[in-house]
């Protein structure tokens, strides 16, 4: 295989052509959709939490953080700022008072809606001079390689 990154020498650049260019569109996509959010007064962080919370009605503090592989105590800032601005509610969970709830309220709904129109046309232009069916294989391969790195992952869980 060309380019084989388990060749020894070189950079990961040029031993793995595919697996930088993941990193860098991944990159590229994330400084894209900040500098529009900014423009409509929301950060990156702030957004994937409005979404995981609109994507659940309601969600306890624990099960948002997991939900987006953040440590607690950096979402309680962020979920504080979306309070601070009425974009969240947060109140006791009805089955355990100790546990917090979120969920969004009028405003974060629109918000949430405006972000996602945003990333919506961000990804349809960045798939602007892409076919479909070139689309379709890139999604195919990028799912194949997630599907094993995830059963790479669980392998080494259970030794």
């Amino acid at each position: 295989m060309k380019n084989d990154p388990r060749t020894l020498g070189g950079s990961f650049k040029e031993n793995a052509p595919l697996g930088y260019l993941v990193h860098e569109v991944a990159k590229l996509m994330k400084r894209r959709f900040e500098i529009e959010a900014r423009a409509h007064g929301i950060t990156l962080p702030q957004w994937r939490a409005l979404a995981q919370i609109a994507l659940r009605d309601s969600v306890t503090q624990v099960a948002l953080a997991q939900a987006m592989d953040a440590d607690p105590m950096t979402l309680s800032g962020v979920l504080d700022r979306l309070e601070k601005r009425g974009l969240i509610d947060r109140y006791s969970d009805p089955s355990d008072n100790r546990a917090k709830m979120a969920r969004l309220t009028e405003a974060g709904a629109e918000v949430y809606k405006s972000a996602r129109e945003v990333g919506a046309t961000m990804y349809l232009n960045a798939l602007a001079d892409i076919s479909s069916e070139d689309a379709a294989i890139a999604e195919g391969v990028l799912r194949r390689m997630r599907d094993k790195l995830l059963g790479e992952e669980a392998e080494a869980e259970d030794a």
